[in-house]
This record gives structure tokens, sequence and C-alpha cells, in this order.
């Protein structure tokens, strides 16, 4: 019943912002094709194309579904920001209303006004969504030196390849995962590290075009670990770990390994796990209580919370992603409120944080105000 509640008045506001830009738009372009029935249908079609697509891909993926869910993303990206834009030419006009300033000439012949507007409009949500999904498709590699104090014989230098939020699926496909793969590969990581969303939101997908078979190219000394993110339970990929085991991705779910009798690695549960398995995560205190902490420990948990909890224990190192530093600006704002570090490095104690900003994209397949990246760690044991 609360599904439905959330869904019937998610549906509801999405169907009101719809209106409000649809209204503006034809507002500043009337008597033209915007004004017209056929962009009407074409408007409903773009807002509906990415539910229409993820409703297909339960029953057949292809190249009916992928269209839908492609067309779909970028209209949903081009939405935003015209909601956005339109808010923000309303509120000016608001404050005009309240305290007069416009010029004589804007209100002389205000319909070309709002054409002018109209098109000034188009153009900067035509460049934003451009330069945006370029930008999403060109991640830059992060590189971090850090130093821990936990020197063990024949073991003074240890190079790892971290990443996060890959979002495999229709977006993220055999393309972008070939590029990661070739990034990491060029960096020549003993480790290679992953903090959760590896796959987006169906893991049929992931299994159709084959996706993690990509990893297999990748073999480095110690293996790749990853913990769980909450799109490994949105795409419901929790029940079935092994299909990662099967292409030598270990999945560390509220587990601790030691690795080569050399370092440990604890990858949580994500802390929304609960919402799906029932099932509340461990804590540190649990997961640790049998670490021999004279050896290097890193921590994978996807979702940065509480970070003094973990500084709180001799974790060296915590690897999280999830935030995507907001993906599309101004959502930076937010995940800079909610975050006490939101992309970027930082030091509390003895314990290092990385929190990256992410490899792929959700839902909307561009990025605005930050960078994709692949984090190369080398950490000096003295």
């Amino acid at each position: 019943m609360r599904i439905l509640i959330f869904i019937s008045i998610f549906f509801l506001i999405f169907g009101l912002a719809g209106y409000y830009v649809y209204t503006r738009t034809t507002q500043a372009f009337p008597g033209t094709f915007i004004d017209s029935i056929t962009f009407l249908i074409l408007y409903i079609f773009l807002l509906s194309a990415f539910f229409f697509g993820k409703l297909v891909e339960v029953y057949s993926i292809g190249f009916f579904s992928n269209t839908l869910v492609k067309i779909g993303s970028i209209g949903a990206g081009v939405f935003l920001y015209a909601f956005l834009l339109v808010i923000f030419f309303d509120l000016i006009r608001l404050i005009n209303y309240i305290i007069p300033f416009y010029p004589g000439f804007i209100e002389s012949n205000y319909q070309k006004t709002k054409l002018i507007i109209g098109i000034i409009t188009l153009l900067i949500i035509s460049v934003i969504i451009i330069a945006g999904y370029i930008n999403a498709g060109n991640p830059k590699i992060k590189n971090l030196d850090i130093t821990i104090n936990k020197k063990q014989m024949g073991f003074d230098v240890l190079n790892i390849v971290a990443v996060s939020d890959i979002h495999l699926g229709t977006m993220v496909n055999k393309t972008k995962i070939k590029r990661l793969i070739h990034n990491i590969k060029q960096l020549n990581p003993d480790l290679v590290l992953i903090a959760g969303d590896i796959i987006d939101d169906n893991i049929k997908v992931v299994k159709h075009y084959d996706l993690l078979n990509w990893f297999k190219e990748l073999n480095p000394k110690y293996g790749i670990y990853s913990c769980m993110g909450n799109h490994e339970y949105i795409g419901r990929a929790y029940s079935d770990i092994d299909y990662f085991e099967q292409n030598e991705i270990h999945m560390l779910k509220d587990t601790t390994i030691k690795v080569d009798d050399k370092f440990y690695i604890i990858g949580r549960d994500d802390i929304e796990g609960k919402t799906f398995s029932g099932k509340k995560r461990k804590s540190l205190d649990e997961l640790t209580k049998d670490i021999d902490f004279k050896l290097p420990v890193f921590l994978l948990d996807h979702q940065p919370y509480k970070l003094e909890r973990t500084a709180g224990f001799a974790v060296d190192l915590q690897f999280s992603g999830h935030t995507h530093s907001g993906q599309i600006w101004p959502f930076n704002y937010l995940t800079g409120l909610l975050f006490e570090e939101d992309w970027g490095y930082l030091k509390k104690k003895n314990t290092h944080f990385y929190i990256t900003s992410g490899f792929g994209t959700a839902v909307i397949p561009i990025r605005v105000g930050n960078k994709p990246e692949i984090v190369n760690i080398k950490i000096t044991f003295k």
C-alpha cells in the first residue's frame, strides 16, 4: 500500500510539473509547431518513454526497450533543466510584479520578449545536455597518494584502483564498460576496489549483455572486491551474488576477508539493504572483532554516513561513493548538505577517507558540475 501511495504521489507531482513546463513553453511560442497537438503528443512521449522502456524491459530486453529508455533518459534531462529555467524566469517575473524593474522595451512588446526568452532557454538546455553528455563519457583519473604506518616485511607499496557507481545497464553499456576496463588496465593495479552500485536498476539487462564478463580481463594480483550498493538491491542483484563471483568480483556483504595474509578488506552491506532484505546490517564492532589491526585495514561502505564512527576504529582507508556529487547541478548543493564530504579526500584521526563522484550515471546520462572518475590510490607503508 505504501508503495502504491508513493508511486501515485510521484506521478501526480511529475504530471503537474510537466503541465507547468508545457504551459509556459506554449506561451512562449504561440502559433508555432510547439503550440500544436503534434508537439503535445511528442512532449508526452518524451516524458513517459523512460517509464514505458523500463516496463518493456521486464518482458523483453532489446532494441525497442533500449530505444525507449535512451530517449526517455535524454528527455528527462531536457525536462529537468526546462523546469528549473521556467521556475527561474517566473521568479524574476514575480519580483518584477512586487518591485517593478523591467525596462520599457520589455513590456512594450511582451510577447516578443517571451519568444526571445524561449529561444534562449532552448539554447541553454541544448548546450547543457550536449556538454553534460560528453562530460559523463570522459572519466578522469584521480591520483591519491597516502601513507600508512603499518609496514610489513616485503610489502612497501600497494597500487589500488578504486571505482564506484558504475551503474551498468542500458545507458552505461558495453562501450562504457570497455572504456572503464581499458583505463583500469592502464594503471596496472595490485588490487581493485568497488564501492557498490556496479549495476543500475535491472540485473537482467546486465546479464543479457554479459557486461560483468569484462572484469575478467583485469586479473589484479590481489583480486577485485566490492561491497553492496543500494542499486544492487533496487536491481535485485542482491539475490544473485554468485553472478558477481562467476565474473571474478568478490562481493563482500557484511563480510571481512584477509587477503594473502597482508591486509584486510571489510565490505559493509548497504545501509538501505534492510528495506529489501529485512535484515539489519552488521555493526563495525562485529565486522572488526577478529581483525589483527597490526595489518592494514580497508573498508568499503557505499554510502558515506557517520565517518567519525569508522575513525573510531583502526581502519586505515574507507572508500565510498553513492553521492555522484549530485551528478547534475544544482543537486551537488543537496549532497553537500546531506554528507560530511560528498566528493573528495579527508582524514579523521588516523583514517583516510575518499568519497568518489563515481564512474557512471543514474537515469539521466549527463554530468554537470562534476567529473566521472577512476581513483588510483597508491599506498606507501612505513
